[in-house]
């Protein structure tokens, strides 16, 4: 096409709301990070992490990337609300806030019936009033987790549990019912 670029579809009306009904669907959200090696242990589950070497004053800082899943609620402007442990690996990757990946879906036996969700944007540990608001949406969302923190034992951990919210700036909806490969894009910036 010597150096033209082919004409992208156009993005479908409805694409916002299918993909907030999407994510609404469903639960489950595997969450990627990217950070050093935590501590010269284990992991918080006790598995050992990659072995990288010594960072001196004159090597870089070494990153290492990290999936973890974990339940998310939607809020009304398409951000996920999840819960972690603040020193988990995915919880010191982000720390106040940094960038993540996100995938949603199932597991299928048919690739021409795949749908999922990914997700890029910035994943934020959220403090104060703003907590509250995002742990409501939680709560709505999972309702146990009322039952939870009514247990003595369970609310004082329970208490120590970040809040995180991703705000995303880009979305991809898969959908191969709709054609080989059916993938349309989603932009959030600006």
């Amino acid at each position: 096409m010597s150096g033209a670029r082919a004409a992208a579809a156009p993005i479908p009306a409805d694409l916002r709301e299918r993909v907030a009904r999407y994510l609404a669907d469903h639960h489950t959200m595997t969450v990627a990070t990217m950070g050093p090696v935590p501590g010269a242990g284990g992991t918080e589950s006790g598995a050992s992490a990659p072995q990288v070497a010594p960072t001196t004053s004159a090597a870089p800082v070494v990153s290492v990337p990290h999936a973890a899943s974990v339940f998310y609620a939607l809020d009304d402007r398409l951000r996920l609300v999840f819960l972690s442990q603040a020193d988990s690996i995915h919880g010191l990757h982000i720390g106040r806030a940094a960038p993540v990946a996100v995938t949603v879906t199932e597991q299928y036996a048919d690739w021409e019936q795949i749908q999922g969700v990914q997700l890029w944007g910035t994943a934020k540990r959220v403090t104060g009033p703003g907590k509250v608001a995002a742990m409501a949406v939680y709560v709505r969302r999972f309702p146990f987790v009322e039952d939870v923190m009514a247990q003595p034992r369970l609310a004082a951990a329970m208490r120590k549990v970040a809040v995180y919210r991703i705000e995303p700036q880009r979305i991809a909806l898969t959908d191969n019912t709709t054609g080989v490969f059916g993938r349309q894009i989603l932009d959030l910036k600006g």
